[in-house]
């Protein structure tokens, strides 16, 4: 093998000349790999950085339309129960104007106590016009006002009237109050049993009496049917409520004995009566149990 080929000057000067060029090259790769290696990085790193601050303002903007949302389904709620209140009002109105503003006073009042946060407004549910159908329908009872609390259910009957009240009177109070024996004899009334009498002025000469027993004996023979109806537990109160008419002059002598039927007057009493023997009372019910009883109500009463 000749040898001198490796020996030459000109062979080494060459080969010396490839092996820097290739080690040129291999540095320059690796160098520039690195650099690719870093720019690459970087770029995952905007990237990811990108992606997670679109994520975040996306995640933003869903949370506050989400509020905004909620908001909008609260005030169509309260708007749409403010309109539902309104309408039934009304249509109490159409029918009879003392029931709707006993319905109005009762929502006015449950909208105040719920206000001052006395009540949860599921702790209080207002029912009107409700029917209360007998086996064979010949003897369907009409419920003014119905209102149910985790105290107590309270049946209202609601009087639109003007005058003067002797509730309760009977013999026992001829010699105080003289003058009614007249009317007992005139209207053949048991003297002996508690009557209520109504004086209003017909005209400028006149007075008209109205005799309203059959209506309390009434009112609370249906709370004792409605009670029975619906297998309740606990009593149901009987209310007679007169509302003035439009606030006039009037004025009411209570003289009754009688602790199973109460008789308020005008929308002072009502709240009064309301707050001070209603939402101080021992729990009787739950409020699902509330619930189920106005289901049970409304669907026997259609």
């Amino acid at each position: 093998m000749n040898t001198e080929i490796f020996t030459n000057p000109i062979f080494i000067a060459i080969a010396v000349v490839l092996l820097i060029v290739v080690i040129w090259f291999l540095v320059y790769y690796f160098k520039h790999r690195n650099q690719a290696k870093v720019v690459e990085n970087n770029h995952a790193k905007e990237k990811e950085s990108l992606v997670q601050k679109y994520e975040s303002e996306h995640e933003a903007e869903r949370l506050e339309h989400k509020k905004e949302l909620s908001n909008l389904n609260e005030k169509y709620y309260n708007d749409t129960t403010l309109l539902d209140n309104k309408l039934s009002s009304l249509h109490q109105f159409s029918v009879d104007k003392g029931e709707y503003l006993t319905d109005l006073a009762l929502i006015q009042l449950k909208d105040k106590l719920v206000k001052d946060e006395k009540i949860r407004e599921s702790d209080m549910i207002i029912l009107s016009n409700v029917f209360l159908p007998s086996r064979n329908y010949t003897n369907t009872r009409k419920i003014d006002h119905l209102v149910l609390t985790r105290t107590g259910i309270y049946l209202i009957d609601s009087k639109y009237w003007s005058g003067h009240i002797l509730h309760g009177v009977n013999e026992a109070q001829f010699e105080t109050v003289p003058y009614v024996e007249s009317f007992f004899d005139l209207l053949d009334l048991d003297k002996k049993r508690e009557q209520t009498l109504i004086f209003e002025k017909a005209d400028q000469k006149n007075v008209s009496v109205n005799h309203y027993n059959g209506v309390i004996d009434e009112t609370k023979i249906t709370a004792e049917k409605l009670k029975n109806k619906l297998k309740l537990q606990y009593d149901i109160v009987p209310i007679i409520y007169f509302n003035p008419k439009d606030n006039g002059n009037y004025s009411i002598t209570n003289y009754s004995e009688d602790p199973s039927i109460r008789v308020i007057v005008g929308q002072e009493d009502l709240e009064a009566f309301f707050l001070k023997y209603v939402f101080h009372g021992r729990f009787q019910y739950t409020v699902k149990d509330l619930d189920e009883i106005a289901d049970a109500i409304l669907e026997q009463s259609l």
